[in-house]
């Protein structure tokens, strides 16, 4: 994806705005398969006991050198460092990297992850729907091999995503969309705004269970558990074999 420019950087804006108390204007979502929908930055700066269970569990699974992807505001890195966990925090929007450096994260990159290289950890977050990076199921393959030579022997990836299958479905069980089509399922568009910053049009990647396994082990990653979170999400640990 590369790192952004602060003009297009609307996640990041509001993070700051709202974290320094220069506003508290909502985030704009548009995506390609739902109506609009808004976002308070304040949920993304929310401590340990206001995230999500499958978050929580990640948080607490997670061991040693930890590479934070896309790492926001900083609310998952601020918690390992208070654990005494050696945390390394990532993002590709320079607002949200000056807001995690000013809230006391130690170690904040201004990177996309797949520029990172020479490096290897114990355990690899991509949390609030993290794979989405990827964009793509090719993209998802390109991500993981990647990422399986940032990580140490035995290291392993904590990651969330959600099959989006439940959109398509009928109370009967029916599906009404083509599983065999050119473009998956769960690839959406997505195209953010924050006041007048706008920022560019993007994949993001929501990935059932079932084809996420085939790529992990494709690229000899083991999955060791799938936690299923309350709307239609889930959590997986991936092991490097």
């Amino acid at each position: 994806m590369g790192v952004l420019i602060r003009k297009n950087d609307p996640v990041g804006a509001a993070i700051w705005d709202y974290y320094t108390a220069a506003g508290k204007h909502l985030i704009t979502v548009k995506t390609d398969i739902a109506e609009d929908e808004e976002l308070s930055p304040e949920y993304l700066l929310r401590d340990f006991s206001q995230m999500p269970d499958i978050e929580q569990t990640a948080l607490e699974k997670s061991t040693g050198h930890v590479l934070d992807v896309g790492a926001g505001a900083g609310s998952h890195a601020l918690w390992l460092q208070g654990k005494g966990l050696t945390v390394t925090a990532v993002d590709i929007s320079p607002y949200a990297c000056q807001t995690m450096e000013e809230r006391g994260v130690r170690d904040v990159r201004l990177l996309d992850v797949m520029q990172l290289k020479n490096e290897q950890f114990d355990t690899i977050l991509l949390l609030m729907n993290g794979l989405g990076i990827a964009g793509t199921p090719e993209g998802l393959n390109l991500l993981f091999k990647h990422l399986k030579t940032l990580l140490k022997p035995g290291g392993q990836i904590l990651a969330d995503s959600a099959d989006l299958l439940y959109l398509f479905t009928d109370e009967a069980g029916e599906t009404w969309i083509d599983l065999n089509a050119d473009k998956y399922y769960g690839q959406v568009e997505y195209r953010l705004s924050y006041l007048d910053i706008k920022g560019n049009p993007f994949n993001w990647l929501f990935i059932d269970q079932e084809t996420l396994t085939v790529i992990a082990q494709e690229n000899n990653l083991q999955v060791i558990e799938m936690i299923e979170g309350s709307n239609h999400n889930y959590l997986t640990a991936l092991k490097n074999i």
